[in-house]
Order: structure tokens, then C-alpha cells, then sequence
């Protein structure tokens, strides 16, 4: 396996400390750190229990992000009965649930050695095969609950970048990001395509996941399951050369086998076509192919279809706007 030449992050993915994020008005914060922290001493067996105890009060309490999940999954799943849609919906609410308590295994992980026992890898062949061949390989990931773990176990046979997005609070942005960046190289969104350009001629995997709604910038409208979705036409610049392939993957937390799986499929073909709006849908079937291999690990609570064409009426109309992600 060729070996990928080192790369840094950019300044501006990784906040630095400061006096700040101490301040009172971020104590609950630090406060729900550490008793998540402490939780990590539990077995998983009790863990898990705690996490789908978290969905479940989640689920019941958490009305605006309930709503949501159930639009997402009524227009994705339109033909699946009304108790179906709504199994998956608090499904989505214990998976969430049970890899948040899990995150501190990553924030705490200095010597970013998580996925050596704890996971279980599918098709990982595929990925070093395209590396061994000295190809630049971007993985194509929806974004599922269990996606930081993904990222920390693909670190151990891979080197990784990825791009960070704000979560719109200051300590949360430090511990993630900070987290991130132990793993593998970290850029910031708004830094552009360039210095993701440069990793992967460097030789790292890129670990992207574009299936966020971020308005008509830069994106084209193409099918999600059955329905008209602002899609990034960011991936077909990213993979323009015959160097650069696209291997869709999906990473989740299996329950019942207590470990996460992480899932590559093989590679996109004849990926970038040179139009738009055929890569981007092109790009959405793999990104549905993959959610629904565990549907209830997909982040529901996006706003999958806010930017709507046709002048149309937003589907989350009605609902209470709130800062921050999704």
C-alpha cells in the first residue's frame, strides 16, 4: 500500500482554545462533557442501554426534530405504512442516542487508535486496491450517526482527510473539530476545493459527505428518493482525472453485534460524466443504495429538502425556526 505524503490541516477547521469557552455561560456544556465522559467506563452492554434510554426521551421531547424526521422519512419512504415510518423514526432516535454516548471514546483517544477491535470492515479491499494502484480515492458517505467513528477506524489503514462544518456552538466546534484533526487532516468548508485538491494528489482518502441541503449555491436539483433535492455538484470537480475514483460507504453501530460496521461499496463508474446534473444523480443513488442498507442510522433530522424548486412550498413550513446544524 503506497503511502500518502503528509497533510495539513488548514488553520482555519481547527478553533484553538481559549479562555472563552470557559466562560459561565458554557458550563452546562462542560458539565454534560463530563458526565458523558464518565460513562465510557460503563460496558457497552450498559451503554447502549443508557444511549436508546437518551433516544427514546429524545424522541418524545424533541418535537421540532421529530417533525422533522418524520417529513424526511414520509417523503422518502412514501409507500412504507404509517407504523413503519414511524419504527424508523424513533429508530433514528436510538441509533442517534446510543453513539452519543459513545463520542467521548473519540475525544478522548490520544493516541487515535480507535477501530483496531472495535469494528468490522466490509470491502475494505476495494479501497486498497485503488491506493495500491496510486489512485486518490474519495469515500462517498451519507451522513449517518455513527459518521465520526467511520472516519477514526478508516485511520488505521488509511491516511484520512475531511472537511469540518461549524456546529454553531463554540465548544462543541473545538472538541470536534479537535477530535477530527487527531485522525487525519481537517478543512474548513468555507477554505474552497484547493486544499482538498492537494490532499488527494498527495495520496490521502478523502472522507465526504455532500448530502447536506446548503442552499442553490453550487448545487443542482436531482432525485433523493423519488424527490427534487438541492444536490452539491462539488464531487464531479473533485473527481475530474482518471486518477480519481469514488467509492461510496456507509458507517453505523450494530446493537445486537455491540461494533461498528463499516460498509465499501465498489467504486462509481464512468463518475464524473461531464454533466451536472447526471452526476449529481448518479451521485444520490449511491447515496440511497448505501442509507438504506440501515435507514435508521441516516440523520433524519436535516433538512433534507429545504431548498425547493419551482418556487414550491417548503415542506418544514410551520415549523419553529432554531439556529445551529440541520
Amino acid at each position: 500500500m503506497t503511502q500518502a505524503r503528509h497533510v495539513r490541516h488548514s488553520r482555519s477547521a481547527v478553533p484553538a482554545f481559549h479562555r472563552g469557552l470557559l466562560a459561565p455561560r458554557h458550563w452546562g456544556a462542560w458539565c454534560a462533557i463530563g458526565l458523558m465522559s464518565l460513562l465510557v467506563l460503563l460496558p457497552q452492554r450498559l451503554r447502549d442501554g443508557i444511549g436508546a434510554g437518551l433516544g427514546e426521551l429524545n424522541y418524545r421531547f424533541a418535537e421540532r426534530r421529530r417533525a422533522i424526521a418524520r417529513i424526511n422519512i414520509g417523503l422518502c419512504f412514501p409507500h412504507e405504512a404509517a407504523a413503519q415510518r414511524e419504527e424508523l423514526v424513533r429508530g433514528h432516535f436510538h441509533a442517534f442516542g446510543r453513539t452519543l454516548v459513545d463520542m467521548p471514546r473519540l475525544w478522548w483517544d490520544w493516541r487515535a487508535r480507535f477501530g483496531r477491535r472495535e469494528c468490522r470492515f466490509t470491502g475494505l479491499d476495494i479501497v486498497q486496491r485503488h491506493v495500491a494502484a496510486g489512485r486518490s480515492v474519495i469515500l462517498l458517505n451519507p451522513h449517518t450517526v455513527a459518521v465520526d467513528f467511520g472516519g477514526a477506524a478508516l485511520t488505521q489503514h488509511f491516511s484520512m482527510s475531511t472537511m469540518f462544518k461549524p456546529l454553531g456552538h463554540p465548544v462543541a466546534d473545538w472538541l470536534v473539530a479537535r477530535t477530527r484533526a487527531r485522525y487525519g487532516a481537517l478543512f474548513a468548508r468555507e477554505d474552497g476545493l484547493r486544499p482538498v485538491l492537494r490532499a488527494l494528489r498527495r495520496g490521502s482518502v478523502f472522507y465526504y459527505m455532500p448530502d447536506e441541503d446548503l442552499g442553490e449555491r453550487d448545487s443542482v436539483f436531482a432525485p433523493f428518493f423519488g424527490r427534487q433535492k438541492a444536490t452539491l455538484s462539488t464531487l464531479s470537480r473533485l473527481a475530474r482525472g482518471d486518477h480519481v475514483v469514488v467509492v461510496p460507504m456507509i458507517a453505523f453501530y450494530d446493537p445486537a453485534a455491540r461494533r461498528y460496521d463499516i460498509k465499501l461499496l465498489p467504486a462509481l463508474e464512468d463518475f464524473p460524466s461531464g454533466d451536472a446534473q447526471a452526476d449529481a444523480a448518479a451521485m444520490n443513488r449511491a447515496l440511497e443504495r448505501a442509507i438504506r442498507r440501515r435507514p435508521e442510522a441516516y440523520f433524519w433530522t436535516f433538512r433534507l429538502f429545504r431548498t425547493t424548486p419551482f418556487g414550491e412550498v417548503s415542506p418544514y413550513k410551520g415549523l419553529k425556526r432554531r439556529s445551529g446544524r440541520g
